[in-house]
């Protein structure tokens, strides 16, 4: 009896020595290499006028690093819950002729802005794991909020000497299916991971698609401790209705990260 319960107690110990990660956190920056949009704005009730280029017919930045944190919980062997956040903003300062929110702006001095957050919460269900390879399929709400805004002064419409100033804002929670995988290279020492998650919606004010992956390779440096390289991609479609305006966001982000983990 006693060599029974001896051996059960080395195979418990062995078990939770094996047990993967219940928590990880990972934070880090995020090297935005490419941050361009185009853009559609008009009043709630009017046609939607042309395409506007950020980059192009805006000046905006279209390069940044931003702070970035990563992680996840896990409930068990098989369930666990992923969280991402991070915030893009870019400005920029430019003049000539662009028709904007139903305005035609001629021979303006123009400032603009566009800020965009992205929150991200995903269930996981963990359908294989063994001692290298974890697959799992996860659903979850890809949360963007969006500011735009740009201040003009010069001919609007005709009349000149003239400012002007538009602003709007929409946050879509936008539901996402997708998928997760890891593979070990060294035992509890060195790992590369990919996600994806992948939408198409039309249904109340909203409409788009959107293709988000990355990819990362880890290395656990301590027992709770290790530090990780990665490149992140995401292409959104989105069309909404705003505080004050209808906008059709045609988004393309990514870039290389560089963070540091914490797991437990």
């Amino acid at each position: 009896m006693k060599k029974l319960l001896l051996l059960l107690l080395c195979v418990v110990t062995l078990l939770a020595a094996d047990q993967r990660d219940s928590f990880k956190i990972n934070l880090g920056v995020m090297n935005v290499t490419n941050f361009e949009t185009e853009l559609q704005l008009a009043p709630k009730g009017s046609p939607v006028g042309a395409y506007i280029n950020t980059k192009d017919q805006l000046n905006m930045k279209n390069d940044t690093n931003v702070f970035r944190v990563d992680g996840y919980y896990r409930f068990n062997e098989t369930h666990s819950i992923d969280f991402s956040y991070f915030s893009v903003k870019s400005d920029g300062l430019s003049s000539g002729t662009i028709e904007y929110d139903d305005k035609n702006i001629t021979s303006g001095s123009i400032s603009s802005y566009f800020n965009m957050d992205i929150y991200k919460i995903n269930y996981g269900y963990s359908f294989y794991h063994n001692d290298k390879v974890e697959l799992a399929l996860t659903a979850g709400f890809h949360i963007t909020a969006i500011k735009l805004g740009l201040f003009a002064y010069g001919i609007v419409d005709g009349k000149e000497a003239t400012h002007y100033r538009s602003e709007t804002s929409v946050t879509a929670p936008l539901p996402v299916v997708g998928f997760k995988g890891e593979y070990t290279i060294i035992k509890k020492k060195l790992f590369v991971n990919y996600k994806a998650d992948y939408f198409f919606l039309s249904i109340d004010k909203y409409q788009g698609a959107l293709i988000s992956t990355s990819l990362n390779c880890e290395y656990r440096f301590m027992n709770n401790f290790g530090m990780g390289i990665g490149y992140n991609s995401n292409n959104i479609r989105l069309k909404a209705n705003g505080n004050n305006a209808k906008v059709d966001i045609h988004n393309t982000l990514s870039g290389a990260m560089i963070y540091i983990s914490y797991v437990h």
